[in-house]
């Protein structure tokens, strides 16, 4: 058999990348991992180094923002500690009392679940550990692992219930990256007629009811455009890909927010468009 040789990063230094990934601060993943802020930036060091590349952009008040490659790197490490941690709790058969375990898509993971752990986990209490399961929608409609607490399902035109609460409603705006949108603002100011010259990003995965680009152009007065489509089969690469200036995305109110604020993405506009459906926390027959 051959001889399989992994170049991989020490697990302490995958944790605290995590953690300082998760937080956007040195300071709080120190504290929550038992070690000192300057170790934390020694790892994040030591990765920038080997992989030759910057993980974080440091902003005003010393504030941290991932990089596309540090966002990249981040969506990897994220699923290579989940799977080992799911694989070893189905192996002990453990279920701890102490323990909420969530199910989602990684683009819920990262961008819905990671900008508001924070304030998810004061909620909960410093005695209760958050565990994300991450899933594609399609193996949703699976039997769920019994260990899921809440699962985020999108669900179109469903009202709350005792067992479910809307936590996202669906509401988007056009975005793309500012030096795309300085280059075609003179397009962008004729109307949507003339955007048919640019390029549009859309998913290409099977679509569980969220708005596409027809849908918003329905609304919009564009109902009967054939914008150029560029496909993608996951959101997170489709924002990644608007920020570097691939084209035209529809950005979501409550998902887009850090990429606004840190100016990798700008809107066109300021009016977001709402459609009646979104992202729903349903508690689990396990929860």
């Amino acid at each position: 058999m051959a001889e399989r040789r992994y170049r991989i990063p020490s697990t302490s230094a995958l944790k605290a990348f995590e953690a300082a990934a998760r937080h956007c601060n040195f300071s709080r993943a120190a504290r929550e991992l038992h070690t000192s802020q300057s170790a934390i930036s020694r790892h994040i060091a030591n990765l920038e180094a080997s992989l030759e590349t910057s993980l974080f952009n440091r902003l005003r008040q010393r504030r941290l923002v991932l990089t596309p490659q540090g966002e990249q790197f981040y969506r990897a490490v994220v699923a290579g500690l989940d799977n080992i941690q799911n694989c070893i709790d189905a192996i002990s058969g453990a279920r701890a009392d102490d323990q909420l375990t969530i199910a989602c898509t990684h683009e819920n993971s990262h961008l819905f679940l990671l900008p508001r752990f924070d304030a998810l986990q004061r909620a909960l209490g410093a005695d209760k550990t958050i565990r994300v399961m991450t899933y594609e929608y399609e193996a949703m409609e699976e039997p769920l692992d019994p260990a899921i607490d809440i699962v985020f399902r999108y669900q179109p035109g469903r009202a709350d219930g005792e067992d479910s609460a809307l936590i996202l409603r669906e509401a988007v705006i056009p975005v793309s990256g500012a030096e795309f949108l300085r280059r075609h603002r003179a397009v962008l100011r004729r109307g949507i007629e003339a955007w048919l010259e640019l390029p549009f990003l859309e998913l290409s995965r099977r679509n569980y009811g969220w708005a596409t680009w027809e849908d918003w152009l329905g609304r919009n007065g564009g109902v009967d455009l054939k914008p150029r489509y560029q496909y993608f089969n996951n959101y997170v690469y489709l924002l990644d890909a608007a920020a570097a200036g691939k084209g035209l995305a529809l950005g979501w109110r409550g998902l887009i927010e850090r990429q606004l604020e840190a100016g990798a993405l700008q809107a066109v506009g300021r009016t977001y468009t709402e459609f009646d459906r979104g992202i729903y926390a349903v508690l689990t027959e396990y929860g």
